[in-house]
């Protein structure tokens, strides 16, 4: 199964994935730049030092020796982190600060000269500057060092505070990207919203004011449903006239198998015609009932039930009581399906009835469910039961005279919508057909 990420973890993967190697890079740069600019300066000032003490040396009699009074005072306290070692021939001037500790600065001579020098000692880490020089006809060589252990302690902990800053800015920006996101997708709601209300009300109306990266997309879904409606009234339309027009050739096809000697085969015709002849007449009905067809527009009891009781009324030549039992006026299923089941079942009762027809509507969460009962004869229950049966198309069914069609249809619509579509006596005293429908989210 294919894994659906989201359009915000796609944004914040890719960001984090350019926002990270970033950041490493840039402590890396603000770490060697620390770290360069501390020795430059360490070096910096051990250079001064360095000079302090070269002005210092002096010579009495055949003795060198460093004039304390020019000597910076750290060099003369133990363990002070500042130390030096003036070496000339075998002879050495250790600083004070060394107290014992056992340095070699071997291997300098005249000219030479080595800064960022590093001096591991005790766990300590020491800088060191050496520097050879000639004074009054004698070589030496100066090795200067500073403890630079508490300042690259200080060093790390003020870029793992970096680190933690940039982490949780990350973090925040994370946080606020999410927010931007969520923000912006919830101007999309009146969007979705309108289509919801469409499922509920029938009505597909846009707000004016949708966000002007999607307002191609609205634009579209717009002109997609005026087509759509355009194109099913004209289809609807054409299908009515189809039906009229084929109705007069039929006839004079009936008219010219009265002529033919054959009993058989003039009664084979005959029974061609006729099931023609109700074929057409219920895409008639159809066309008649549905009328002018708006997709995605919801069925009302108060303005569809009307016309069709008239149209009902006209067409069987006789006037019955039609009485709705519903606690909704409005039902969450297509406008034009809707028309077509209850009209063809309608239809179905009208013929059968005495004096009454009776819809009942009810509803259990998704499941909705409409029985339309007559007062009529009915059928009996061994022909209920066969017409019930898994897999027998209503319309195939030779126990339900009369029935069969519109039956059919109605049975269509009902598979659609996930449902099914039942047959029993009626309390009435006729048939009750019982539809279920399942409104899809």
């Amino acid at each position: 199964m294919t894994r659906v990420i989201s359009l915000e973890q796609r944004i914040r993967n890719r960001l984090l994935l350019v926002v990270l190697p970033l950041l490493m890079v840039l402590v890396f740069i603000i770490d060697r730049s620390v770290h360069i600019l501390v020795d430059d300066l360490v070096v910096s000032r051990l250079k001064q030092d360095a000079e302090s003490l070269i002005t210092s040396i002096d010579k009495k009699g055949s003795a060198w020796h460093v004039d304390e009074k020019y000597l910076p005072t750290v060099y003369q306290r133990v363990r002070s982190g500042h130390y030096f070692i003036l070496s000339w021939n075998k002879e050495q001037i250790r600083s004070r600060s060394l107290w014992d500790t056992v340095i070699d600065v071997s291997g300098f001579s005249s000219g030479d000269t080595e800064e960022y020098q590093y001096f591991e000692n005790a766990g300590e880490r020491w800088l060191v500057y050496q520097e050879a020089f000639t004074k009054k006809g004698q070589t030496f060589s100066l090795w200067v060092a500073e403890d630079i252990t508490l300042i690259e302690q200080k060093q790390r902990f003020y870029e793992w505070i970096l680190v933690a800053v940039a982490g949780l800015s990350i973090f925040g920006f994370v946080l606020w990207q999410r927010y931007v996101i969520r923000t912006g997708f919830n101007r999309l709601a009146p969007v979705q919203e309108a289509i919801e209300n469409n499922k509920n009300t029938g009505e597909l109306s846009f707000p004016e004011d949708v966000p002007q990266e999607i307002s191609g997309l609205v634009e579209s879904i717009r002109k997609l449903v005026s087509g759509s409606e355009e194109q099913l009234s004209r289809s609807r339309m054409a299908l009515g006239n189809l039906a009229h027009e084929l109705k007069k050739p039929l006839q004079e096809l009936k008219i010219h198998a009265s002529m033919l000697t054959d009993t058989a085969q003039r009664q084979a015709i005959d029974k061609s015609i006729e099931q023609l002849h109700r074929r057409i007449d219920s895409e008639l009905r159809r066309a008649r009932i549905s009328g002018a067809p708006m997709p995605g527009y919801l069925f009302s009891f108060a303005e569809e039930l009307p016309h069709i009781e008239v149209l009902l009324n006209q067409i069987h030549d006789r006037k019955l009581a039609l009485s709705v039992n519903s606690e909704h006026d409005k039902l969450p299923f297509d406008r034009d399906d809707m028309l077509e089941l209850l009209g063809n079942l309608l239809d179905n009762a009208w013929k059968y009835s005495q004096s009454e027809v009776r819809i009942t509507v009810q509803t259990d969460g998704n499941h909705w469910f409409f029985y339309i009962d007559d007062d009529g004869e009915g059928i009996s229950e061994s022909k209920i039961e066969q017409a019930n049966k898994r897999g027998v198309r209503v319309d195939e069914n030779e126990h339900l005279p009369g029935h069969g069609l519109g039956l059919s249809i109605c049975e269509s619509i009902a598979r659609v919508y996930e449902g099914s579509l039942t047959l029993s006596a009626s309390e009435l005293g006729g048939l009750r057909v019982k539809v279920e429908l399942v409104k899809k989210l």
